[in-house]
Order: C-alpha cells, then sequence, then structure tokens
C-alpha cells in the first residue's frame, strides 16, 4: 500500500537563512537567493532616455520569477535597495511556500468528485446504495461502488494534507511579516477570512501548526503545555496565531513533544 506523503512542517518551508543575496551573474543558477547588479536601461523606443541604478533579480531554484529597479542606486546598502530586498526576500518565501499548495491542489483537482462516477443524480446514486446493502447489486456495481469508497477515502486524505498545510503556511508568512492582505493573495482567499484564520486559531488549526494530533493538543493545554487559549468562539477554544508560534518556537525538547515536568 502506498503512504501519503507528509505535510510540509514549519521547518521545510523557506526562511530567510535560506535566501542567499548574490553579486549579479553569480549564484542564482541553483538553490535559491536574490541577485542584484547596478545596470543601465532605456525607455522603450526612445535611446535618448536612459537610467542607471540597482537591478534585483529574484530566483527561485533557477527560476526567475521576479525583478525590480532601483534607479539612482548605486550599491546595495542603500536604504530604498534595502527595503526592496527585504519585499523580493518575502515574495521568495510566499512563492516557495504556495508550491506545496499548489502540488495539493492539482492532486485534488485531478480526482475531481468520485461520486460522479456511480451517477450525477443523487437519487440515483442513493438507489445504487440501496441496491448494495440489500444485495441485489451486480458484482460489477459493487466492485465500481468500492473503487468509489478508496478513491474517497484517498481525496479525503489529500484534502486532510491540504488543510494541515495550509494552516503551517499562512503561520510561516505571519511569522515572517507577511501583512494580511499578501497571505490572502498567496492562500487565495479574501482578507476577511485570513484575518479570521489569524486571530481565531481553532484547536486543528493550533493542532496542525505545532505538528500535533488534536486530541493531543488538547492534552497540553489542560495540562498547562501549551498555552492557555486566548478567546473561545461559541464553546470552541481559539488561539492567536502568534500565540501558537511563540509555544512553537519556546517549547523545549523535540517537535511534537511537550515539555517532561519534574
Amino acid at each position: 500500500m502506498q503512504t501519503q506523503p507528509e505535510p510540509p512542517r514549519l521547518d521545510d518551508f523557506l526562511a530567510p537563512a535560506g535566501i542567499k543575496v548574490a553579486v549579479g551573474g553569480f549564484g542564482y543558477e541553483e538553490g535559491t537567493c536574490l541577485v542584484w547588479d547596478t545596470d543601465t536601461w532605456s525607455g522603450t523606443g526612445d535611446p535618448s532616455w536612459v537610467r542607471s541604478g540597482v537591478v534585483l533579480r529574484c530566483y527561485l531554484d533557477g527560476t526567475d520569477i521576479s525583478r525590480t529597479a532601483i534607479e539612482g542606486a548605486t550599491d546595495l546598502d542603500d536604504p530604498e535597495v534595502q527595503t526592496a530586498v527585504q519585499g523580493m526576500k518575502q515574495h521568495l518565501i510566499a512563492a516557495h511556500g504556495a508550491r506545496y499548495l499548489a502540488a495539493l491542489q492539482d492532486e485534488i483537482d485531478s480526482m475531481g468528485d468520485p461520486q460522479l462516477l456511480l451517477a450525477q443524480d443523487p437519487v440515483h446514486r442513493e438507489a445504487i446504495y440501496r441496491r448494495a446493502g440489500e444485495n441485489t447489486a451486480s458484482p460489477s456495481l459493487l466492485t465500481l461502488i468500492s473503487d468509489v469508497q478508496a478513491k474517497e477515502k484517498t481525496l479525503l486524505a489529500v484534502r486532510s494534507r491540504y488543510a494541515v498545510t495550509l494552516w503551517r503556511f499562512i503561520a510561516h508568512l505571519y511569522r515572517h511579516g507577511l501583512p494580511v492582505k499578501d497571505i490572502a493573495r498567496w492562500t487565495g482567499a479574501s482578507v476577511a477570512s485570513t484575518e479570521r484564520r489569524i486571530t481565531c486559531v481553532p484547536t486543528a488549526g493550533a493542532a496542525a501548526i505545532t505538528g500535533v494530533e488534536q486530541k493531543t493538543w488538547s492534552g497540553y493545554v489542560a495540562r498547562d503545555q501549551a498555552p492557555a487559549p486566548d478567546d473561545h468562539v461559541g464553546r470552541e477554544p481559539v488561539w492567536h496565531i502568534s500565540t501558537v508560534l511563540r509555544h512553537v518556537d519556546t517549547r523545549p525538547g523535540r517537535p511534537g513533544r511537550p515539555p517532561k515536568q519534574v
């Protein structure tokens, strides 16, 4: 039986320490980095319109994903250049993490809706399952039902990996200072929905970000090995995403393990 790959953990996402800033023409063939160089450029169709400055090129594993030019700058230490570098680093971090979501979304899209293999009409589908329950379905139909149920189980597992990856991706982007509107853009959600995810992390989200099961996270909270909820939505405990990240960053021992009580 083929094992499903684990969702990426927080440490699997690209961090600023993994981004190289290199002089133009060096280092961008492999790895992930920003390349800068002094350059000149001219306006389209007007050779007399010539400008000079620093050009920044952003590469992700050898693929050119963005670039910007800062007119009048001559050095990487120029404040305007440094501001642009920080922005492009955030872009690299987000583009790298988005690849995990895109791969899972492609997998989900490729499966479609397994129930459509039985029938598009819900009433017809219900009749098929009823026949199977009454042992009046043909062997070929029983095989089809079994295949559909297996596909649904696989689809559920992929969707679960997507949900966990999404929580970790949002936490990673928040940790590295991306504003809510940019997090929303990279995750394909609305700004309001993203704001709710950041300020009201439920037990499932906290467990996903921390890398443990939901019941394990609840056990940690009950034993004061994880932070108490920041609030409740109805009866559901919720945390701010910064609270969960602070717990991840300060807990001792291996990821997913609570501190031992002395």
